[in-house]
């Protein structure tokens, strides 16, 4: 009983010299992991109730049914537009991969011969100065796709340069406007039916 008494009184002491060095001063490590992201989605604010973007549809009769453009040996392209919509965007970068790019393309499906889609990012903004900087782009130099460019699988960077943002959602980010213009020869051009989905890709590093 004596000895187990003699262990049980070191231990206590041994527990005690372990706290015994406290001053008015102490710390403890803090940690804070920020994982890198890549988020990106588009608005459209010319919907009746504003949300990510769904069906874009260009009626090719608007070109030669409406206004100015009802009148034989008439086609302007130039009547079809579609504005209103924004890329929204969150970017953290890594020190290793500083800067991102929004790419687009066409993937799978059909368009028209004899015609272009032209995307013109038409400004940039972001909703507070304080979240970033949206990137770079080219109002400029506006990407252009033809029905080749979904056999090829191309695709075009729209917003280069982008580093850590966050662009603030709905109309803020990257404005963009899609405009139908002659592509060649309009022998190529063809009724029917088309369809093709437009791809925009935030690089993930």
């Amino acid at each position: 009983m004596t000895i187990a008494l003699v262990a049980l009184g070191t231990l206590s002491a041994n527990a005690q010299s372990a706290d015994n060095d406290d001053t008015n001063v102490d710390q403890h490590e803090l940690q804070v992991l920020v994982q890198e992201v890549a988020l990106l989605d588009i608005w459209d604010a010319s919907l009746a109730v504003p949300a990510d973007v769904g069906i874009i549809t260009f009626d090719m009769a608007d070109a030669t049914t409406n206004g100015i453009n009802a009148e034989a040996g008439l086609y302007d392209f130039a009547a079809l537009s579609y504005s209103d919509l924004y890329l929204n965007y969150t970017s953290v970068v890594s020190a290793a991969e500083p800067t991102r790019n929004i790419s687009v393309r066409l993937n799978g499906g059909s368009f028209p011969g004899g015609l272009q889609l032209v995307i013109t990012p038409e400004e940039s903004t972001v909703e507070n100065p304080d979240n970033g900087v949206p990137g770079t782009i080219d109002t400029a130099n506006p990407i252009r796709f033809t029905s080749n460019d979904i056999t090829t699988g191309a695709s075009q960077n729209i917003v280069t340069q982008i580093e850590s943002v966050y662009t603030g959602d709905e109309a803020n980010g990257v404005k963009l406007l899609y405009t139908l213009e002659q592509f060649g020869s309009f022998s190529n051009y063809i009724a029917g039916n088309y369809s093709t989905q437009v791809v925009y890709t935030l690089s993930d590093l």
